[in-house]
């Protein structure tokens, strides 16, 4: 068991949604033996970094979003990381995708089960996306990069008026932001852009030694080999994934893992008012659902007819006509809460 904490660590993203003085104490508190990292900058989270490389811990709580995860795994690796370390993932950021399929509990259940957790601890490996040489467990292009910017837009709008009250930034900051941006921002907006200037198109090519495709009993079936171009047409999003979830609980990825070894690139060509109109299907997965393409590659790219917005692990990067994607020669242990009695 974790007893007092020796040979622990945790890392903490002080800007996270969910990061406090008073829940870094409550785990100080809990694991008074571990080592408490906690940063504010990206220059403290380099230094905080090294230590990590220079002392691997047993096993890493990492406190955050998607991002923090995905800033922490690619630090370590710039720093010289033979591998990394097992990481326990909370429940402590925005979207919390990630940790979501870890079976990660709310924070403070998470504190309550620290007792439980033996060393060492139950663990899933994961695959990892390598896009623009750096790593992450999703990314993509479309909706995804457009609904994180439009959400960011709207809470920051909700967080400078003066009369602004706790309760609504709250509210702007949950899973109500997400949805209440689509409507009032990102569906407007989009159908403006599409009328204006058509809708965008998206070519998907395989880089790689071979590629399948998932048919329509959700079976996967190999593509002739030499087959470059898999899909040509328009897109609403265009991402890829080894982890099914997006924030809020957004099953984005319901194949991402059923091809260890592969990356899921998925597509959906629908037009956003019918995408919006069909939310509830699509956060479940939207399986069954007509406009999805799934395929499973080891190195892609994709080529866009005009520019579109792009994400990598939940944080906007800006826009792109084209980028290239590739399952990373490295991988992370994950812990799964779900598996600690």
């Amino acid at each position: 068991m974790l007893a007092a904490g020796s040979d622990i660590a945790f890392w903490f993203n002080a800007k996270a949604k969910r990061v406090t003085p008073k829940v870094i104490a409550a785990f100080r508190e809990a694991l008074p033996h571990a080592r408490v990292l906690a940063s504010g900058s990206l220059e403290d989270a380099k230094r905080e970094a090294q230590t990590l490389v220079e002392k691997p811990p047993r096993l890493l709580f990492c406190g955050g979003g998607d991002g923090t995860v995905v800033v922490l795994l690619n630090l370590l690796r710039e720093l010289g990381a033979k591998s990394f370390p097992t990481i326990a993932l909370l429940q402590l950021g925005t979207g919390n995708g990630w940790p979501r399929a870890t079976g990660a509990p709310p924070w403070r259940a998470a504190l309550k089960r620290l007792g439980k957790i033996p060393l060492p601890p139950p663990t899933q490996r994961f695959n990892l996306v390598e896009v623009e040489g750096r790593l992450c467990h999703f990314t993509g292009v479309g909706w995804d990069g457009i609904i994180l910017h439009d959400y960011r837009r709207n809470l920051e709008k909700r967080r400078s008026q003066l009369v602004a009250s706790r309760f609504a930034t709250r509210l702007h900051s949950s899973v109500f932001g997400y949805l209440y941006s689509v409507a009032r921002i990102t569906v407007p907006e989009q159908m403006a852009l599409n009328r204006k200037h058509g809708r965008a198109t998206v070519r998907v090519e395989n880089l790689g030694p071979d590629a399948y495709r998932l048919d329509e009993n959700g079976q996967s079936v190999e593509l002739p080999k030499g087959q470059v171009v898999l899909h040509e047409g328009p897109h609403s999003i265009a991402a890829a994934a080894t982890e099914p979830f997006w924030g809020g609980g957004f099953r984005a990825f319901p194949y991402a893992m059923a091809m260890p070894g592969y990356v899921n690139v998925r597509l959906y060509d629908r037009p956003v008012l019918e995408g919006f109109l069909n939310t509830p299907r699509l956060w479940r997965g939207g399986i069954g659902l007509p406009g999805f393409h799934d395929f499973f590659l080891t190195r892609g790219r994709f080529v866009f007819s005009r520019e579109v917005p792009f994400q990598v692990g939940g944080d906007v990067v800006g826009p792109r006509d084209s980028l290239e994607l590739n399952v990373a020669k490295e991988s992370v242990q994950l812990m799964r809460w779900d598996l600690v009695d």
